[in-house]
């Protein structure tokens, strides 16, 4: 009997009770923590939506290590999608999964100092990149849709992205693979600890 019940109790959250007239798609364009968002979103029910998101961003950066200057490429971003549960008032929680694409792509070059002793003209490629392919992600947002079909959205939560790993490789065959993973073991030891990322999202969105 309990089973039934509880059963009911979900049912009727997912559909919302009595039928109503089916809304239209929503379209999102913003801003997040995924860089430039689109979101494309759909009512199944009064209490029940579902989101496709996708991100995108990156820039150019400058920096040293180990002495030697670096230039590089971030890049922000991801996609996946969001299932929502309506909870009235335009509140709504958000549970989903998103394949991120956080990462970097650098070039070392010149002379660097490895266990105290210089090495001269290496040529270094590394990348940075997240450990989860799937980053689970939980949310609590907000939505408001106006008589023109013009409407708000905001949603604040967090990624589990498992951490991030900076691997690098000596195309100058100067340095070794063992010495180069030994110089980025305390590196490596401080990203793997990155597990958890905000999100946090800002758009504005279209009913169709």
């Amino acid at each position: 009997m309990r089973l039934l019940i509880l059963t009911a109790v979900l049912a009727g959250l997912l559909t919302g009770g009595p039928a109503r007239a089916q809304e239209g798609p929503v379209v999102s364009f913003g801003a997040s923590t995924l860089g430039a968002t689109l979101e494309m979103g759909y009512r199944v029910s009064p209490n029940f939506g579902l989101r496709g998101i996708a991100g995108f961003g990156n820039m150019n950066f400058a920096t040293t290590f180990s002495g030697a200057p670096v230039q590089g490429n971030a890049n922000i971003g991801g996609y996946g999608v969001l299932g929502d549960i309506y909870l009235g008032g335009g509140v709504r929680l958000s549970a989903g999964a998103v394949a991120p694409g956080y990462g970097a792509e650098m070039s070392i070059t010149g002379d660097i100092t490895i266990d105290g002793n210089t090495v001269n003209n290496v040529d270094i490629a590394a990348s940075l990149s997240s450990t989860n392919q799937f980053a689970p992600m939980l949310a609590i947002g907000y939505e408001k849709t106006y008589r023109n079909n013009w409407g708000i959205s905001a949603d604040i939560g967090a990624m589990y992205t498992g951490g991030f790993s900076l691997s690098a490789t000596d195309n100058s065959a100067q340095i070794t693979q063992a010495d180069l993973d030994a110089e980025l073991a305390d590196t490596n030891t401080e990203l793997g600890q990155i597990i958890i990322l905000p999100y946090i999202k800002l758009g504005v969105s279209f009913q169709f």
